[in-house]
Order: structure tokens, then C-alpha cells, then sequence
């Protein structure tokens, strides 16, 4: 990702302070917990097929006050069936929602705790729970259950500024989102239920680059504490952003830290742009009686454009769809006011259109519609069927009768959003930096008393007896002046979330530490880049594999080779991975009665080329021992042996 600041003009770069902008982060953070939260199921996840699947549609509930949230409003309008994909061995029926919650997992409590001390946050005195509403599918019973923990905490960047923690919940994971089609969505249910932190900050970063800081720091207070699950999809990180005269937007789906920097710039470009269209429709005079004039039922233009150019739109009519427009009063230049790079207000109508109601998308007038195909004269007929004016533009619209009749109102709804200027909503972020529409941003009227469970009161003694953990800046020093390791490592390492089983390793075997080190950094890595699922290998796997090397009875070279066994057949120990790949320890006179016996075999060789053979026979050698002895010994004893044959 490049900055938005590079692909701005001088004049155009964006002064943070001047426009007002305020950052928060989110994170979601899997517990290192053998149960899942609310029932016994193993919170464990898989990549097999599953036992069998369910079909459920949704529908709206009435909140504790008696409304509807708008954003689950406007979830139940996409009327999408959903899919579950279930397990015998790792679901129940708590989680079809057929079963009341059995008593919280009482290590996802003590754990939170530990996290809400070491954040400086003040812990309640009884946790209650609470449910809070879903209506896009990823969780059954439409809500999850949720509770308040802690408020009030902070944690200090590196230049000692405060980032204020606002609040601490604990609550269930959602399943994973596995597959969409049309107007499906399908979730695996192995996730659903397993215990998480949702940690909040306070809107207190000014900057994106200092954002990208807060979230790394955060993430390394989690994963030094070794209560937290490593491996993809246990983290997840949003983004909550406005400027003074913007709103609050949250950006889901935030992979990595990288892209956080981009991803703040491009949403205070957006908000500042949006803040200028409002401001161009006032003196344009677009006020809300002039968007209330705007029609929702769409003009048919179907039987004029029928033999058009246009291949999808005349496929489409062929096909029984019906292409629609609408006029959109003194709205002229402004559809195509560029808010993000390579994304205009007309994208921002369209981004609703396709979520909402499924269409591909719409055409407006600000476009180049010659590129679309459109002639001149088929550019005058829709102007003349719409009675689009000078000053007006106009959108149309290609899908069936029932989409188009939900499409139009759904336009119209954000052009009179843009009346206030920046909308409040959840938008997903895409890879390039820039975000598209995901729903509304969610009201308090989801979140309400679950009728189903306890409080939870909190002894004292039980609080107080939970120990905080080292900070992890103070252990990456420590750890780099013991073992003479790279601080920079020491940190991925606590990142990676290999901390406390590092430690283990290193306290309860004689092996070097920087072999430990990078097997869980570089080796790791490595396998991951070939494609094979290194979540496989458990810890159990990796203290059985440094303990036989502590033994001798596998070389440091082997490390790879059985550990990639591993990945492709978890069922695998260390001792039957050794077996099957041939690997046990060799001694240094098995070794030298290998080289021996190569070295004889290529005495005309080792004449000719003298010392330079060594290069050469090295590879015949590593091909009978490999993973069975440090391959510095191999060559050490190779040089030697052909020394003594170019002596003679």
C-alpha cells in the first residue's frame, strides 16, 4: 500500500490537525482456552468437511426499548437464506440455538481479568450478561452474548502518550463466513462460541501512522501474556475514524497492521470530500424538498434501449430484466466527485445498491457513457424520457422488476444522506486502501439483557490472586541481553505469540536458543509460503521435537523436514514423524564412514580438483544424512578427509 498523502497534489495532502481527525482502534482477540464460552464444546477450529449442514432465514426483533436497530433493518432487507455447516464432534445444540447457555467457561473469566489489569482498566464487580443482536447470519440465534468486563484503562506508545482503553468485553466468537452466492451466505459453525476479548480505544490518535503504532503495541500487550490463541483468524482488528465535521464510520476486516496507515487517510480523504459535496449541493440549492421529489419507482427504458450497443444491457433485457432511470434534480457533476482515488459519490450509491439489493451496480450521467457504447441519440432519449434539464443528472438502473423496485428507494436514501454529509456505517476495507459499504453502524437498541443467564459476581480474593503480567517491551530487553537475541525478533517472536512456549522450551531442555528462535520465525514462515497448514502443529508437537533434539536423537536439520510431515498429517508425533522420513542421530564415526566411502568413489576427482571437490561432494554426502547430523560437522569432516586424499 502507498499513502493517499503520495497520490495527492501538493495543495490537495490532508493536514490531520486542521480537519479535526480522530482514530480509534478495535480489537478481537481469541483466548487460549480449552472450552468455548457458554457450552463444552472444544474451541477448536477445522479445515475438514463437516458432518452436515442446516438452512435458517432471519428476520428482525424488536430491541429492549421496542424499536427495530436501523442496521438490522437494513440487513433484513437483502432477504438472504443462510447456510450452516456443523460438526458433531465440535457443536451442540446451544449453538443451533436450541439449548439455553450452560455456565461460562470460568478460564475465559480469570483471562479476561488478567488483560483488564494489565490495561490498567477497572474491573465491575459482577458480569452481566448481555445479548447483543446479528442479523447477517453469523450467529444463529441472532445475537451474541456479551460482558462488560472492564472500562476505563489505558496503555502508553513509545513516546509515553496515553491511548485510553474505553472498555473490555468478553464475549462469544461468530462463525466463519465460508462461502457466498447468490442471495446465500455460508458459515462454518467450529469458530461460533469460542471465548474472545473485544478491547475498545478511545478516539485519542491523531494521526495514521500513530494508529498503526497503537495497534502493534496493543496486539504485543495480548500476546505476551500467552492467554491468547496465535494462528489466522484469531485476531481481528477495526477501525473506528471521523474529522470534526464527519461522523464516526468503522472499518471492518483490517488483515493487517500495514494497511491501517492507508485505510485512515483514505477514510479522512472520504469524509472531508463528502463534507465538500454537502456543501456544493447547499449552494447548488439541492435541499431535502428537492431530493423528496426524486421518483422511487424508476422509468422503464427497456423497449428503447433493446437493440442498444450496450452488450450487458441489451443481454439483459433479452434475458427479462428491465433497465430503469430515475432523474436526480440539479445533481449535475456532483455523482462523479471523486472521494477516495479511483471511487466517486456515484461509487458510493452503487456500493448500497449491490449490498442491499444485490444488483451489479448502477450507470449515472457523470460517467464517460461513451465507453459503456451509448450513442448520442440513445443519450438524448433518456434525457427526454426522464426530463433530465441542464444542471440535472440522471442513474439507471439494470435488474428484474422486484430488484429495481427496491434499488430506486435505496438510491434516493443516500443522496439525502449526503444533505448531512458523512452517513454513520460499518464499511469493509479493501486491500488497495480504499472501503465499501458494509451496513449501517449499529444503535444501542441491539444490545439488551440476556434472560437466559446469571450475573456473575467477582470475589474479591479471586480478582486480587490473578497476578499481572510483565510488560512485553521490559521482556524483549531481558530476553535480548540472556540469550543474545535480536530485539527486533524477540518482539515477532511475542507478536507470533511463541513467547511462553519459548520460555518453556528454553527452562526445560538444553538447546540453543536461537535455533528455538527460528524454527518459530524463519521455519514457520518458510512452510507457511510452500502452502501447508502449519496451525497443525501444536505445542505438544514442538516441546516433543526440541526434546529429542536435546537428546541427540534428531539433528537441528531435521527440524524442517518433520515439522512439514507434521502439517500434512497432524496425526503424526515427532517420534513416528522421524521414523517414516528415516531420521534418527548419527554419530560422528557413522559419519565419517559415510564420507569415506564418497570420498573413495571420487578419488579422481578429488586429484584433479584438489581442495574445490568439497564443494561438489558435499551434496552426495547431505543426501545420506540429512536431518541426522549438524550439517557444519558434515562439512568440517568432509574437508578433512579430502584433505588428507590431496596430501597423498
Amino acid at each position: 500500500m502507498t499513502s493517499a498523502n503520495e497520490n495527492m497534489s501538493a495543495n490537495d495532502k490532508l493536514d490531520y490537525t486542521s480537519l479535526g481527525l480522530m482514530a480509534g482502534i478495535e480489537i478481537h482477540q481469541q483466548l487460549k482456552t480449552k472450552r468455548k464460552l457458554f457450552c463444552r464444546c472444544p474451541a477448536e477450529m477445522t479445515t475438514r468437511d463437516p458432518d452436515f449442514t442446516i438452512n435458517r432465514n432471519f428476520r428482525p426483533v424488536l430491541g429492549e426499548m421496542g424499536v427495530f436497530d436501523e442496521a438490522m433493518l437494513l440487513e433484513f432487507e437483502k432477504k438472504t437464506k443462510v447456510i450452516y455447516e456443523i460438526y458433531n464432534d465440535m457443536n451442540c445444540t446451544y449453538e443451533l440455538d436450541d439449548t439455553p447457555p450452560f455456565e461460562c467457561d470460568p478460564e475465559s473469566i480469570d483471562i479476561a481479568i488478567e488483560l483488564a489489569k494489565l490495561l490498567n482498566m477497572t474491573i465491575v464487580d459482577e458480569f452481566k450478561v448481555c445479548r447483543k443482536n446479528y442479523l447477517d447470519g453469523s450467529v444463529p440465534g441472532g445475537f451474541q452474548r456479551t460482558m462488560i468486563a472492564a472500562k476505563d484503562g489505558f496503555y502508553n506508545l513509545a513516546n509515553g502518550k496515553k491511548i485510553g482503553i474505553e472498555i473490555l468485553c468478553l464475549e462469544e466468537d461468530s462463525a466463519r463466513r465460508i462461502a457466498d452466492g447468490p442471495g446465500t451466505i455460508t458459515f462454518r459453525l467450529d469458530r461460533l462460541g469460542i471465548p474472545l476479548v473485544e478491547i475498545a480505544t478511545a478516539p485519542d490518535i491523531r494521526d495514521p501512522e500513530e494508529a498503526k503504532e497503537a495497534a502493534a503495541r496493543l496486539g504485543l500487550l495480548l500476546r505476551a501474556t500467552g492467554k491468547v490463541r496465535r494462528g489466522l483468524g484469531v485476531t481481528r482488528q477495526d477501525l473506528n475514524v471521523s474529522i470534526k465535521e464527519g461522523a464516526r464510520v468503522e472499518i471492518k476486516g483490517v488483515q493487517k497492521l500495514d494497511w491501517i496507515p492507508l485505510l485512515i487517510e483514505r477514510e479522512a480523504l472520504r469524509q472531508s470530500k463528502l463534507v465538500e459535496l454537502k456543501k456544493a449541493m447547499a449552494k447548488k440549492k439541492i435541499t431535502k424538498a428537492v431530493v423528496d421529489s426524486i421518483k422511487t419507482e424508476g422509468t422503464d427504458l427497456s423497449k428503447e434501449l433493446a437493440s442498444t450497443a450496450v452488450k450487458f444491457i441489451a443481454s439483459g433485457i433479452k434475458k427479462g430484466d428491465k433497465l430503469a432511470g430515475i432523474k436526480v434534480p440539479l445533481m449535475g457533476g456532483l455523482l462523479g466527485l471523486e472521494v477516495q482515488p479511483d471511487r466517486r459519490f456515484g461509487t458510493e450509491i452503487s456500493d448500497r445498491a449491490k449490498t442491499l439489493v444485490g444488483l451489479s451496480g448502477i450507470i449515472h450521467s457523470d460517467e464517460k457513457l461513451d465507453k459503456y457504447g451509448f450513442t448520442a441519440d440513445e443519450i438524448t432519449i433518456i434525457k427526454k424520457k426522464l426530463d433530465v434539464g441542464t444542471g440535472d443528472a440522471f442513474i439507471l438502473i439494470l435488474g428484474s422488476e422486484g430488484k429495481l423496485k427496491r434499488a430506486f428507494p435505496v438510491v434516493k436514501e443516500r443522496i439525502e444522506l449526503a444533505l448531512e454529509g458523512v452517513p454513520k456505517e460499518t464499511r469493509r476495507a479493501l486491500e488497495n486502501g480504499n472501503t465499501d459499504f458494509l451496513r449501517g453502524l449499529h444503535g444501542g437498541s441491539r444490545l439488551y439483557p440476556d434472560t437466559d443467564s446469571r450475573s456473575i459476581l467477582l470475589e474479591k480474593a479471586r480478582v486480587d490472586a490473578i497476578k499481572v503480567p510483565p510488560k512485553p517491551w521490559d521482556v524483549i530487553e531481558a530476553m535480548s541481553k540472556k540469550y543474545g537475541l535480536d530485539p527486533k525478533r524477540v518482539e515477532q517472536l511475542i507478536l507470533d505469540g511463541f513467547l511462553v512456549l519459548f520460555n518453556e522450551i528454553i527452562e526445560k531442555m538444553k538447546v540453543n536458543p536461537s535455533i528455538v528462535l527460528n524454527t518459530f520465525l524463519d521455519t514457520l514462515t518458510a512452510i507457511d509460503r510452500d502452502g501447508l497448514d502449519t496451525d497443525n502443529i501444536n505445542d505438544m508437537n514442538f516441546i516433543d521435537l526440541f526434546k529429542a533434539l536435546s537428546k541427540n536423537e534428531i539433528s537441528k536439520e531435521a527440524i524442517d523436514s518433520i515439522l512439514r510431515a507434521i502439517c500434512k498429517n497432524p496425526a503424526l508425533t515427532i517420534a513416528k514423524a522421524a521414523k517414516e522420513l528415516n531420521i534418527s542421530a548419527m554419530s560422528v564415526d557413522q559419519l565419517r564412514a559415510i564420507i569415506g566411502k564418497i570420498t573413495q568413489a571420487n578419488k579422481k576427482m578429488i586429484e584433479e580438483k584438489g581442495d574445490r571437490a568439497v564443494q561438489g561432494l558435499m551434496g552426495d554426502v547431505m543426501k545420506e544424512v540429512r536431518g541426522k547430523i549438524d550439517g557444519k560437522i558434515v562439512s568440517e569432516e568432509l574437508k578433512k578427509e579430502v584433505a588428507k586424499l590431496v596430501k597423498k
